[in-house]
């Protein structure tokens, strides 16, 4: 339950930043939807999306990784491709796990980017899409500082 708060939270915060005000709404309308645009048949002669949505997705998802990998450095890792393999760490969120963790971060934002410049119609979706996995990295980051004893007072 704490884990939901967390992520609905951090998603809210971040439709804060990116919404101008009064357009939060817009989001869940079934009007505004990105289907519903598709099978009208008028074409809108109107400005293309903000990119704004998609530069605060990806900070919101680079912030998230961010915390995740303060969190769980030098940690016990449960996930194999990021646990490093041999060596004095094994098992433990170290420098493969950091490599890996960087790769997935940089090949997602440089396909939410590249989906926003092809489709300018989907970039407040793929904003929507990156906040919603910061939203979790930050929650894994908040479940590492709960049950790590390093962070206990």
């Amino acid at each position: 339950m704490t884990t939901h708060r967390n992520c609905l939270l951090l998603t809210v915060a971040a439709l804060t930043i990116a919404c101008p005000p009064s357009q939060a709404q817009e989001l869940f309308l079934p009007r505004a939807s990105y289907v519903a645009t598709l099978t009208t048949t008028t074409r809108d002669p109107s400005p293309s999306p903000s990119w704004l949505w998609v530069h605060t997705g990806v900070a919101m998802q680079v912030a998230g990784s961010f915390g995740d990998w303060a969190t769980s450095w030098k940690q016990p890792e449960g996930n194999q491709w990021l646990a490093q393999p041999n060596g004095p760490y094994a098992g433990r969120f170290y420098r493969t796990g950091t490599v890996n963790k960087l790769a997935l971060g940089a090949g997602l934002a440089a396909v939410s980017y590249a989906i926003a410049w092809k489709w300018p119609k989907a970039r407040k979706y793929v904003g929507v899409f990156n906040i919603a996995v910061g939203a979790g990295f930050g929650s894994a980051a908040i479940s590492n500082v709960v049950r790590n004893p390093y962070y206990k007072p």
